[in-house]
């Protein structure tokens, strides 16, 4: 069996017997409701509020936000400082502040940080201001050990709740280090347990991957593919709590050599193709695939409760956008003398005729959706729409520097940093809500 949280990583895996391969790549309103509030946001719209309308309609029991329009640009700015008010990580020096392979990571109350710095097997606590504390964990397969620990999010008052892809668990720690809880997860949750989050009462929902299995009888062939993912809740005991369903996967192009008793499987994104993107906040669990500017939000027990749309068209690819994606993966390779074998690697495979809708989801702490733009290779920084807790568009923002998005709070971003060199920071930047 072979995981991996990137969905453009090849595998090779010779030997015998079935092979695997993994690959990652509020609440139900009525009629009534529906209606009074599409009456609302229509009746006095034009004066309280410009930019995009918004009309919301219900459809057996779901409830369909749909917005048109768009935001002025001097108008609706959420405002991130340029300068980070935290760093964790270092090049040289200290080892302790050193960060490799995160996977996550949390504020925590006082202002300090949790990091899942999952190359060395351990989550880290820094404090208010940047001050290394203690490491929890360690590389291992024993109680309070790590393989590929990744954290899923924060507890209060102080509980931290880690997954670990490699090992199949979840475990619930203090920020001492004592564990409260740690359980396998069931084999009938099935699926790959990269974690996408928590419910607010602990329950880690994991999914997100692409799984064969030799033993099922199924071929995997040459060429393109796009299978169905899941995304499952788990309960604190690593009991299957709630199943979302079959959601739609990423695209692939597959390449599958089989000779000597073993098999080679190699598995890249196709250029500018769809994959699935998921978050959690609160109660409700949120996924999108790509295919058009539409969010689906499910209630913690897998009730399919809204759908956020906005009318938008996807960007078509054109012949530069091509050519952009496969130098920026040369340019990242690590050899050099594989810049040739890369090329011709993307001209053997289809590319996408639009781009995806867009390119990420996160939920903020006061249950606003952070919907990031996609972008092609060196188009800019990172810039997101932003809705409200009912799917209205209301505003947008942009980082200061090319960055992940770990966690938004109150006031404040998290964020992963990568250097030229590929050294991983840490960062909180200050966030202004409008008023």
């Amino acid at each position: 069996m072979f995981e991996s949280p990137d969905p453009r990583t090849s595998c090779h895996r010779p030997g015998s017997g079935p092979e695997r391969l993994w690959l990652h790549d509020w609440f139900p309103r009525s009629g009534l409701a529906a209606a009074l509030l599409t009456l609302l946001l229509s009746g006095c719209g034009s004066e309280a509020y410009e930019g995009p309308t918004v009309s919301v309609r219900d459809s057996s029991g779901v409830s369909i936000v749909e917005n048109q329009g768009e935001l002025a640009p001097d108008d609706g700015e959420w405002v991130v400082d340029p300068s980070p008010i935290l760093s964790i990580g270092t090049f040289q020096g200290d080892t302790l502040q050193q960060l490799f392979e995160v996977q996550g990571a949390v504020r925590l109350p006082g202002g300090g940080v949790a990091v899942a710095n999952s190359g060395y097997g351990q989550v880290r606590i820094y404090g208010p201001r940047g001050e290394f504390v203690r490491a929890l964990g360690r590389k291992g397969e024993g109680p309070g050990e790590f393989q590929a620990p990744a954290l899923a999010g924060f507890l209060p008052p102080d509980t931290l709740v880690v997954v670990d892809a490699r090992l199949r668990r979840v475990t619930y720690l203090s920020l001492d280090g004592e564990i409260l809880e740690s359980s396998t997860v069931d084999e009938d949750v099935g699926g790959a347990v990269f974690p996408t989050g928590i419910f607010s009462d602990g329950k880690a929902v994991v999914g997100g991957g692409f799984y064969f299995s030799g033993s099922s009888g199924e071929e995997l062939s040459n060429g393109y593919t796009r299978r169905s993912t899941t995304y499952r809740s788990v309960s604190m005991d690593g009991s299957l709590a709630t199943d979302f369903g079959e959601l739609p996967g990423s695209e692939f192009f597959m390449e599958v050599r089989r000779g000597g008793g073993g098999m080679m499987m190699m598995a890249r994104l196709i250029p500018f193709g769809k994959f699935p993107m998921a978050a959690v906040g609160g109660d409700r669990f949120f996924f999108a695939s790509g295919d058009s500017w539409e969010i689906r939000e499910y209630s913690a027990d897998g009730t399919l409760s809204q759908l956020i749309r906005w009318d938008r068209d996807r960007r078509p690819v054109e012949g530069g956008d091509l050519r952009a994606f496969i130098e920026a993966r040369v340019e990242a390779a690590e050899d050099p003398t594989q810049a040739q074998e890369i090329r011709q690697q993307y001209a053997d495979m289809p590319a996408a005729d639009f781009m995806p809708a867009f390119a990420g989801i996160t939920v903020d702490a006061r249950g606003f959706l952070w919907v990031e733009r996609y972008r092609v290779p060196e188009e800019g920084l990172p810039e997101f729409d932003i809705l409200d807790p009912e799917g209205r568009v209301v505003g947008f923002a942009s980082l200061p520097e090319e960055a992940d998005v770990l966690e938004i709070g109150d006031d404040y971003i998290l964020a992963l940093y990568r250097d030229e060199l590929e050294i991983e920071y840490v960062r909180v930047y200050r966030l202004q809500r409008p008023s």
